[in-house]
């Protein structure tokens, strides 16, 4: 955490007020915005793709295949990496679907897996590896283009689909729920 007048400098730059020592630690908004500004993230690397009979029989055009692109925080990767390396599953995988439902229509659904679908595209960060990442080929068509972050607060730490071009607006404050652009 940086010092106290780095961190005052870094709100005033951001436009908050002045504020006193004793607020500033228990402060998640600026500390928030200090760390989105050293979040590196790289272009994920497509390890595996279903077969045409398999998008077509999920209902999904086959050009999805081309568009097919997911961006990947370092930590994310390094989370998965570290979660494959305690499990000693090198297989395991961060799932990501998309159901109908939430406040907004649509939801992100995040689950720890070690099985592929038929339908699923595999994606991997680029140098940190196992660093597994599953989407089945209907969700991928919601979410392509988006980033996967892995998120540590005060209240727990979980994996984020963050910058959604599918997406319009921010959706709801809890991250999860979001509405369609089409």
């Amino acid at each position: 955490m940086p010092p106290f007048n780095a961190l005052r400098s870094a709100l005033r730059a951001h436009g908050y007020p002045s504020i006193q020592h004793h607020r500033t630690r228990f402060l998640s908004p600026p500390v928030r915005i200090l760390r989105a500004t050293y979040v590196t993230k790289s272009q994920s690397v497509l390890l595996a793709k279903p077969s045409s009979e398999d998008l077509e029989e999920a209902g999904v055009e086959p050009t999805v295949a081309e568009q097919a692109t997911l961006e990947i925080t370092d930590r994310a990767a390094e989370h998965l990496r570290n979660i494959a390396t305690e499990d000693s599953d090198p297989d395991v995988a961060l799932r990501i679907a998309v159901e109908s439902g939430g406040c907004h229509g649509y939801q992100y659904k995040i689950e720890l897996t070690s099985r592929r679908q038929p339908d699923d595209f595999q994606f991997t960060h680029p140098s940190l590896r196992p660093s597994n990442i599953v989407v089945d080929a209907v969700s991928l068509d919601l979410i392509k283009g988006s980033t996967i972050d892995f998120a540590t607060e005060l209240i727990g730490s979980s994996f984020r689909i963050v910058d959604n071009p599918q997406a319009k607006g921010s959706g709801c404050g809890c991250g999860v729920s979001w509405e369609a652009k089409f």
